[in-house]
């Protein structure tokens, strides 16, 4: 599943790469993915641990810019429990790590070629005899707001990547990372 669900006004995409360009571009680190080499990036408004031996994280906590991305899913039915902001940088195909459940939204504010290979049919988990075989492979040309849900569990990557273009990708959390996910919470009264 790859489904562009919406696409902001061009008018609003401007507002919001200026607002990332003055608020958010100077907090970014270097990505430490192996996969996103040159990617900057932060997380808001938590951390997601990219393996199991580390823990969940507070990340930036910026209210104006989470209450839109969270408004921009509520229209869609989904409520995000954490995100990662981006800009520049290619990312190699590659799924999500076990904090995410299937389904995930992404915000593109530039220029990319988004790329998908669909083996799970649908935002679940199936057997592998239900699986698509051999995976479907979808690239996209983006410009700039396109509001798009797509399973994490299946290979996604970049390529033609605008060294400005802005990415959002918003998800929530598994099912076997749901405990971990809320001891965080509690521990840090969030």
């Amino acid at each position: 599943m790859l489904n562009i669900i919406s696409t902001i006004n061009q008018d609003t995409v401007n507002k919001l790469v200026d607002y990332l360009e003055n608020n958010i571009d100077p907090v970014l680190g270097q990505d430490v993915s192996n996969y996103a080499p040159g990617r900057r990036r932060i997380w808001l408004p938590y951390e997601a641990p990219l393996s199991n031996a580390r823990p969940f994280e507070k990340g930036l906590q910026d209210d104006k810019i989470w209450s839109y991305l969270t408004s921009v899913c509520a229209q869609f039915n989904w409520q995000p429990e954490l995100g990662l902001i981006s800009k520049g940088g290619l990312i190699s195909p590659h799924r999500d790590t076990t904090f995410a459940d299937f389904r995930s939204i992404g915000i593109n504010l530039g220029k990319v070629t988004w790329c998908y290979s669909r083996s799970y049919p649908m935002f679940s988990w199936v057997p592998d005899e239900q699986r698509i075989d051999p995976p479907e492979v979808t690239k996209l040309e983006m410009t700039g707001g396109e509001v798009f849900e797509f399973n994490c569990k299946n290979v996604h990557w970049t390529e033609d990547v605008d060294p400005n273009r802005w990415g959002i990708n918003l998800w929530t959390i598994s099912k076997k990372s749901r405990l971990q996910f809320n001891q965080f919470l509690q521990s840090n009264e969030v």
